[in-house]
């Protein structure tokens, strides 16, 4: 306890303050506990901004790292078109006619035919998405092959298709050195292509096929090594 005098203004007395010491450092603690605390919020507040601030610069580096392999993707997908339109590219060749009015074509993976007496061209099915390479037409096909151009235009047909083919790898039993009677005979046993002649077991898998003998599988045999070669 402490204690004071005060004199009354009015009477001129002295009177004996008293006070408490104990009211005085509550309100000391109560002021330094609020500084405290406020102290802790701001720390608080403090650590979270550090926290927001690691966690946006963890999403700029993921963001960076996505933009650098997206453009890594996408240079990729055009050098891989660019190539494919350069194989393509060099895949083209023509065939004309005598008279030079007929032609045939090889380009992007198809075989097309330009024919004087009619004002369309007529294109194959693209070769690389036709099942085991075979050169299909729609039915306006039919108007040529009984035109006057038929018998050019089925060899040069042949001759583009087979070029395809041997540039893809994908050659068929057609292309290679064979007499005609033994392509029909592998072709009507399922026979079509290159790669199924080169599967394991081929050989006892021919000599079962009616109309080819051990001689005929031998011929066969070496159109495909000369192939392989």
């Amino acid at each position: 306890m402490k204690t004071s005098t005060k004199h009354c203004p009015h009477c001129g007395s002295t009177a004996l303050v008293l006070y408490s010491s104990t009211k005085r450092s509550k309100a000391l603690e109560g002021k330094l506990k609020q500084a405290e605390k406020a102290a802790k919020e701001a720390q608080q507040y403090k650590d979270r901004a550090d926290r927001l601030r690691a966690k946006l610069d963890a999403t700029e580096k993921q963001a960076k790292q996505i933009r650098h392999e997206t453009k890594q993707a996408l240079d990729k997908a055009r050098a891989e078109a660019r190539r494919e339109k350069q194989r393509d590219a060099g895949n083209h060749a023509t065939i004309k006619s005598d008279d030079g009015k007929c032609i045939v074509q090889l380009a992007y993976n198809q075989v097309h035919i330009h024919e004087p007496d009619r004002w369309y061209m007529v294109s194959s099915q693209p070769l690389n998405k036709a099942e085991k390479a075979r050169v299909v037409f729609c039915g306006l096909i039919d108007g040529i092959r009984a035109g006057d151009y038929a018998e050019f235009v089925e060899g040069a047909i042949g001759t583009l298709a087979a070029k395809w083919r041997a540039d893809n790898h994908r050659l068929r039993v057609e292309d290679l050195d064979l007499p005609t009677k033994v392509m029909r005979r592998l072709e009507d046993a399922g026979i079509e292509t290159l790669a199924e002649l080169q599967a394991d077991g081929i050989e006892q898998q021919l000599t079962a096929i009616k109309g080819i003998g051990p001689a005929t599988v031998k011929q066969v045999m070496k159109a495909v090594a000369k192939e392989a070669a």
